[in-house]
């Protein structure tokens, strides 16, 4: 792509679609210690298992129904991509979804929050889902902060349900309701419904 391609834009974050061409730094993410630290996925990632999932999940968003909407998150300064973002388990029956991110590059700099609120914006101003939950790795700290930060809020346990790090962990899980979402930059730029 010669230009970069946003779909919604924050202040300091853009949220684009998955690029075929970033296949490999996707994979290094993927990879790398610190994104790891907040997975429960233990696989290692390379370019071709990368590439297959690519060409999977960017059918499964192009569907007219979509089941997922997976997003590459983009620094605004510098237009670099610096992790991705989704919305899985799409069920526009139940109007719910899950959440998930992986925050590649430049963490720390409040940039994962803002990527947080605008794929929850996508939700439910674009998909028009009601709710949106997130299970959360208890030992990230600076995840739980920006995922309340983003709009998030606890909504229940599941005791003694992960083993990690030698020991166990209740799973943490958080959600965020489209009533309680404030602060849309897609306001005003969606027609309303009859």
């Amino acid at each position: 792509m010669s230009e970069t391609e946003y779909l919604i834009e924050g202040e300091r974050v853009a949220l684009g679609p998955l690029r075929r061409d970033l296949a490999e730094t996707y994979a290094r993410w993927m990879n790398s210690v610190e994104v790891r630290h907040g997975l429960s996925h233990p696989g290692i990632f390379d370019r071709t298992t990368e590439e297959a999932w690519l060409e999977e999940t960017i059918g499964a968003n192009a569907k007219h129904v979509p089941e997922r909407a997976d997003f590459t998150i983009h620094d605004r300064r510098d237009s670099a991509g610096v992790g991705t973002c989704a919305l899985v388990d799409v069920s526009h029956h139940h109007l719910r979804a899950r959440f998930g991110i992986a925050l590649g590059e430049r963490g720390g700099e409040g940039l994962g929050s803002e990527a947080t609120r605008l794929t929850l914006d996508w939700a439910f101003n674009v998909l028009r889902l009601r709710s949106v939950l997130l299970e959360v790795m208890p030992w990230n700290a600076a995840a739980n902060r920006t995922y309340e930060k983003a709009g998030f809020r606890l909504a229940g346990r599941r005791r003694d349900a992960i083993l990690r790090h030698g020991r166990r962990w209740d799973e943490r899980y958080m959600d965020a309701v489209a009533d309680e979402f404030t602060g849309s930059v897609l306001t005003g730029r969606i027609p309303a419904g009859e």
